[in-house]
């Protein structure tokens, strides 16, 4: 899929950031880090890594299509717009299906609380990261490839 060794780093530069999300969840409901939390946690890997991988491969068409007519800004921007409703929608539902376990609201179990409250609060701080860092990230890994490529060929 990717012809890169960088990519799939990028893909996955966003989970440390929804791990992060993760822990403050615990924090502010004052709530142990427990096994059934950790699980949630593997859920919440995966929502992100698809989240992310829907932009990378979005991001890599379109440098394939316009990198030869138009500046790596431009092309990256239109890209990040065009899968924001994308990630916005897919975290939206799983977020809306998350809330009343994690809170409680039609009755509560000790064993999903905790896999809800990480999975919300990581898709939270994860979905933003995905849509701001991880297209940053990307024109940054683009650029320097191109700078190798160009100091190389000298």
């Amino acid at each position: 899929m990717f012809d890169s060794y960088t990519q799939p780093l990028l893909v996955l530069s966003a989970i440390p950031f929804s791990v992060i999300g993760v822990i403050w969840a615990f924090f502010l409901h004052s709530e142990p880090l427990s096994f059934f939390a950790l699980l949630g946690t593997l859920a919440l890997v995966g929502v992100i890594v698809n989240d992310s991988l829907v932009m990378v491969v979005h991001l890599n068409y379109l440098k394939q299509k316009l990198s030869a007519s138009t500046p790596a800004l431009e092309w990256v921007t239109q890209g990040a717009k065009d899968r924001l409703r994308a990630v916005i929608l897919t975290s939206l539902t799983t977020l809306a299906g998350i809330i009343p376990l994690a809170y409680g609201i039609g009755g509560t179990d000790f064993i999903l609380k905790p896999m809800a409250l990480s999975l919300g609060y990581g898709l939270l701080f994860g979905t933003v990261m995905t849509l701001i860092l991880l297209p940053c990230l990307y024109l940054m890994n683009y650029q320097f490839v191109s700078w190798i490529t160009k100091f190389s060929k000298k």
